[in-house]
């Protein structure tokens, strides 16, 4: 299967103006994508298609060189949307399953500098955008980042689980993966998951700051070198995506994983 074209067939379905997505131009050689799906930026197969159909634009702009990554919400994004997975249809969520692929995928081998202004709370799958970026500046607080997949019964992707890998080692992320770890800011700065900690109020003055030293780069050995240095975990990527795929549809669907899902939905409901 051409995953690229599947990716774009469900784009093109949903996509005529940007729902869940503020893209502002800056005329300074990138864009802000802020995120805004209330209420926590739970990815769904929609947000996921305005993600990469987003990112395809940007590539495609002569003007665009980089994109910065931030939230309008409280939250930088809560990870993927639970309903997605809870009592669902297999090909919708074989369907659902090609997207986040692709979405991960797009971020972490795009050409274009790619910065996540993380403004809250990280977990999960929300840390795909986040992982896959080129540069990671998180604002100070309560909120965490990092991947809690197993209290739910579930995996990390193997992808996933790789990127955050090579961020902080083998060693620790068996253990943060094992346990589901959730880290402060100022952990995740210690461990290497995030490259800066800042005030709210700086965050995207801070980013804007790094992007420019970012652009003074000729892009054409920028572009090499992030080929060269992420080659491997993008081929192995691309070769296991089936495996990947099947492993998740059979894996979301065992009646304990469902249980669990039920229990965790109707827990957020009594949040609200």
């Amino acid at each position: 299967m051409n995953f690229l074209k599947e990716s774009m067939k469900y784009s093109r379905r949903f996509i005529s103006t940007y729902k869940f997505l503020d893209i502002k131009e800056t005329n300074q050689g990138y864009k802000i994508i802020q995120l805004e799906k209330k209420p926590v930026n739970s990815l769904n197969t929609e947000f996921c298609s305005e993600i990469i159909f987003a990112l395809n634009e940007s590539e495609s702009d002569k003007n665009c060189r980089g994109v910065i990554f931030t939230s309008k919400l409280p939250v930088f994004s809560a990870g993927l949307d639970l309903l997605e997975m809870y009592k669902p249809n297999p090909s919708h969520l074989a369907n659902f399953w090609h997207l986040v692929q692709e979405m991960s995928l797009k971020i972490f081998s795009s050409p274009l500098i790619i910065f996540s202004a993380i403004n809250g709370a990280c977990p999960a799958g929300g840390c795909m955008i986040a992982f896959g970026s080129d540069y990671r500046v998180m604002v100070d607080g309560k909120h965490t980042i990092g991947l809690n997949e197993t209290l739910l019964g579930l995996s990390a992707p193997f992808w996933l689980a790789e990127s955050l890998k090579l961020l902080v080692g083998h060693r620790e992320a068996e253990r943060m993966l094992s346990l589901g770890i959730l880290s402060t800011p100022l952990e995740a700065l210690k461990i290497g998951i995030v490259d800066q900690v800042v005030p709210p109020e700086h965050l995207l003055t801070c980013c804007i700051t790094e992007m420019e030293k970012w652009l003074k780069v000729p892009d054409v050995g920028r572009i090499q070198t992030k080929k060269n240095i992420r080659k491997q975990y993008i081929e192995q990527f691309i070769s296991c995506r089936n495996q990947d795929l099947d492993l998740f549809v059979k894996g979301v669907q065992q009646e304990n994983v469902q249980k669990l899902l039920g229990s965790y939905i109707e827990a957020l409901k009594r949040k609200k």
